[in-house]
């Protein structure tokens, strides 16, 4: 088993896309974004990689607003999305076009908040695609869809800068973790692996880098709303080429705010109801 690269216009993409989801829970992508679409991609990861390029005073001027909106800045080894191993060795910028806090839209980098709001437009409809393929699978209806035309989605900005310092005893550039919400778009913004995936049989695999490709990987949030049909799966960045910068993108999917999460299945549900922003915020306030 290994991590599937899917390309979009394949004939056999449902089940390609079932395959992956109900066994290790990602999949890179390919002819995903239309060329005008990766353009603006490409603009905005220079324009992040000029901001975490800033000095440290002036980017704690946008620092991290708290779990309830989740947006901003937030520093090196500031955060561990393993709550039992040490601090990540990152750094990174959480944005988003509906909550965002006008005092942190950095004002040093020229088209920061215009290029940023860009790419969430774009994140978001091709979430709205994807989310219509897997409700076809799930024989859904529109469940899924229609739940994240209006959503509570995030995008991260993620800097691994190039480090050979000392590293505590089970500390990597990010930890083992499972996301939070429905989905997670991922972009490789620069070909350096790290990023590794368990799948359901407790094997690792690295993730492959693909040029304008984007992972898809599912949340636990779908893991509960599917009845455990599709997986969420452990993922970390590991530290094998910690002496090389590393940079991403993920684009976390979360569906609007009152959303009940209900087995979407057939068969006896393992989960009781929850609504989705009481789950999202209980996961986020063990990170911080």
């Amino acid at each position: 088993m290994s991590i599937p690269i899917i390309d979009f216009k394949d004939p056999q993409l449902l089940e390609k896309i079932r395959e992956a989801y109900t066994t290790v829970g990602f999949a890179v992508f390919t002819n995903a974004l239309q060329p005008e679409q990766q353009e603006v991609y490409n603009r905005w990861f220079d324009i992040g990689k000029r901001f975490f390029d800033l000095d440290l005073d002036t980017k704690h001027k946008y620092n991290y607003s708290g779990v309830e909106l989740n947006t901003g800045y937030t520093g090196w080894m500031k955060e561990n999305v393993d709550p039992n191993a040490p601090k990540d060795m990152k750094e990174s910028f959480n944005y988003n076009d509906t909550r965002m806090n006008e005092k942190l839209w950095p004002k040093e980098v020229p088209d920061f908040k215009s290029t940023a709001l860009d790419t969430i437009k774009i994140a978001n409809w091709l979430t709205l695609h994807i989310l219509k393929l897997f409700d076809v699978i799930l024989e859904s209806g529109t469940t899924l869809h229609d739940c994240h035309i209006e959503n509570y989605s995030t995008t991260r900005i993620i800097h691994y800068p190039a480090y050979k310092g000392p590293i505590e005893d089970r500390q990597n550039r990010i930890g083992k973790h499972s996301d939070y919400g429905t989905i997670t778009l991922l972009w490789q913004i620069n070909d350096v692996p790290g990023l590794m995936v368990k799948d359901i049989h407790d094997m690792w695999h690295h993730v492959p880098y693909a040029k304008n490709g984007v992972i898809v990987n599912i949340g636990d949030l779908l893991q509960r709303w599917t009845n455990d049909y599709f997986v969420s799966t452990e993922h970390q960045v590991v530290n094998t080429h910690i002496d090389q910068p590393r940079y991403s993108m993920p684009h976390f999917v979360d569906p609007k705010p009152g959303t009940m999460v209900w087995n979407l299945r057939n068969d006896a549900p393992k989960y009781d109801p929850i609504e989705s922003l009481e789950y999202l915020t209980w996961r986020l306030a063990q990170s911080y």
